[in-house]
């Protein structure tokens, strides 16, 4: 902060400032389940997606919120290496979960949901603040294979960001998942239900937003009341950690000038070097127009860094690639080898950050892992790889 601000500077930020007026207003509105501090206990999360889930519940939504939200983390990209094949997606989204047992706490398990009419069980293990255990959710699978024999299994670790799962099994789902999932319904089936209904579902689908993550409209208030006061105030703790990011990544492009930015969005920065270029164009979407990229991301308190090949064009291409890759000595594992699937995570490492709103703490962090000898290694395998492949398909 700067030492020459005065008595004016501060009333002037104070009084009469209406974008702090609006965030004010916004994070002051009356929510009772704030008053009941559920935002705040993980168990009482799971109480209510529970609730939500279940097709017998007074909400008489039935199995809509359940499926949607099960289909929308069954189709994230991040979760096509686990995804069997597209037709068992098809065949859920055509099944009747209307029978569905909701069942809290089932051999610690927080969520476990058991169809019996369609031979389908959903294992739902919440992580809102605390992180994984050892062997935590193999153990929950297991658990359930045995008691399960012969239903279709479908396990989910459930964060707030969608981190990836310990268990290469699991699918990976977000709150914003269940948020988007929740929305959805509420906007297309809302006169199944009750006012007081709507306005509870909403209440939870509020404390979600503000307690995780900004909308679109208060992180451009935000942003507007840092950048016209960062004399005044110190940090605006909603979205420091954003624009620590983006210094971090400015001061790392910086270092690395071979870097190609392709995207950063919160705690996430895609990026990719000359040598991926040579590869080529893709039209199937995901957040680089090439198969080769790397990303940082927040991962449990920890930056990670991962090298990943995306999608191709022709997914037999997509498999030659692969198999180039095991040949050049960067190990595969077999069913990424199988058509259908589209992400393949090769390298992952991650460092511990103590405080997310140091970018100069992020920026090392950022260094370190990229220098890495065992990732260069990997990257130059990469490289020859790239230019013994026939790009010409």
């Amino acid at each position: 902060m700067s030492l020459d601000i005065g008595r004016e500077d501060i009333l002037q930020f104070i009084i009469n400032n209406d974008n702090l007026e609006i965030v004010k207003a916004k994070l002051n509105r009356f929510n009772p389940l704030k008053v009941l501090r559920v935002q705040d206990h993980e168990v009482r999360h799971s109480n209510l997606l529970a609730w939500l889930f279940n097709p017998s519940e007074n909400h008489n939504f039935d199995e809509k919120i359940l499926k949607r939200f099960l289909l929308k983390v069954l189709l994230k990209p991040i979760n096509g290496d686990v995804v069997a094949d597209i037709g068992s997606i098809y065949d859920l989204q055509h099944e009747n979960l209307n029978d569905c047992a909701i069942y809290r706490e089932k051999s610690n398990i927080d969520i476990l949901i058991v169809s019996d009419v369609s031979k389908i069980v959903i294992l739902i293990e919440n992580k809102v603040y605390s992180g994984e255990h050892s062997n935590q959710l193999e153990r929950y699978l297991q658990i359930v294979q045995s008691e399960y024999n012969g239903y279709k299994i479908i396990p989910i670790l459930l964060t707030l960001d969608g981190s990836e799962p310990s268990s290469e099994r699991y699918y990976s789902a977000s709150y914003e998942d269940v948020i988007h999932s929740i929305e959805f319904i509420l906007k297309h089936y809302a006169d199944r239900t009750s006012s007081q209904v709507i306005e509870f579902i909403e209440h939870y689908v509020s404390i979600i937003k503000e307690k995780y993550y900004m909308d679109d409209e208060l992180k451009g208030i935000c942003k507007d009341i840092y950048l016209k006061n960062k004399d005044v105030i110190d940090l605006i703790y909603s979205i420091g950690n954003e624009i620590d990011i983006e210094k971090s990544i400015e001061d790392f492009n910086k270092e690395f000038p071979e870097v190609e930015k392709v995207l950063s969005r919160n705690k996430v920065y895609w990026f990719l070097i000359e040598e991926f270029k040579k590869t080529k164009k893709m039209s199937e979407g995901w957040y680089a127009e090439y198969p080769v990229c790397y990303w940082f991301s927040e991962y449990y308190g920890k930056l990670k860094l991962t090298l990943e090949i995306g999608p191709f064009d022709e997914p037999s291409k997509r498999i030659e690639f692969l198999q180039l890759l095991e040949k050049n000595g960067i190990k595969i594992q077999e069913r990424a080898k199988e058509l259908g699937r589209k992400y393949t995570r090769i390298y992952t490492k991650t460092i511990q950050i103590k405080d997310w709103t140091d970018s100069e703490e992020i920026t090392n962090a950022m260094t370190n892992l990229y220098k890495k000898n065992e990732l260069k290694e990997i990257e130059q395998k990469v490289i020859e790889s790239i230019s013994q492949f026939d790009w010409s398909f």
